[in-house]
């Protein structure tokens, strides 16, 4: 009887204590700190480039008959700091009963003008008779151009460098004591 006694003690304490320690893995969260780069905006003054029409003055502009020949003018003050080119384009029509027939004659003349310098455009109509009031007179003048340098608020994007809170998960390892009998059917 203390044989069966000491079985049923031995198969109780196989089954059912605790005796021995194994070691598995589990998945466990936990917080990170991660950089990361973001795109952000700023503004910049950005310095460019820019082509602009000389400043100029017409100071006369005159049309008479010279004889039976028209006679067209036109002063022009170049106002600006630099010096350059300004085309004057003028043009002689001939009218009758008021309305515009044909030109007569036109002309574009170049004229090279120093800071404050004046120069005079003028076109005569040779080869053309007209009497007083039958013809008329126009002018166009283009100047020449500069480049001027300027600025402008611009949006510009740099790379910044930030930092956010993440969950991640890691395998750890821990130990628990298992009965003999668990250890001989599952950790051996």
């Amino acid at each position: 009887m203390t044989v069966v006694v000491v079985i049923a003690v031995l198969a109780l304490v196989v089954c059912l204590v605790p005796l021995k320690t194994v070691a598995y893995t589990v998945m466990v969260d936990y917080e990170d700190i991660e950089t990361y780069y973001e795109n952000e905006p700023y503004e910049d003054i950005e310095t460019y480039t820019e082509t602009i029409p000389l400043d100029y003055e017409v100071v006369e502009s005159e049309a008479y008959i010279e004889g039976t020949t028209p006679v067209v003018s036109v002063a022009v003050q170049n106002t600006d700091s630099v010096s350059g080119i300004f085309t004057v384009f003028l043009s002689i029509r001939s009218n009758i009963w008021g309305e515009l027939i044909y030109f007569l004659d036109y002309d574009e003349k170049e004229l090279y003008l120093e800071p404050g310098e004046t120069g005079t455009a003028t076109n005569r109509a040779n080869d053309v008779n007209v009497e007083e009031n039958d013809w008329s007179w126009s002018y166009d003048v283009t100047p020449g151009t500069k480049e001027v340098e300027k600025e402008r608020v611009v949006t510009k994007y740099r790379q910044v460098e930030k930092q956010r809170t993440v969950t991640r998960q890691r395998q750890e390892t821990r130990y628990k004591k298992v009965t003999l009998l668990d250890y001989l059917l599952h950790y051996r």
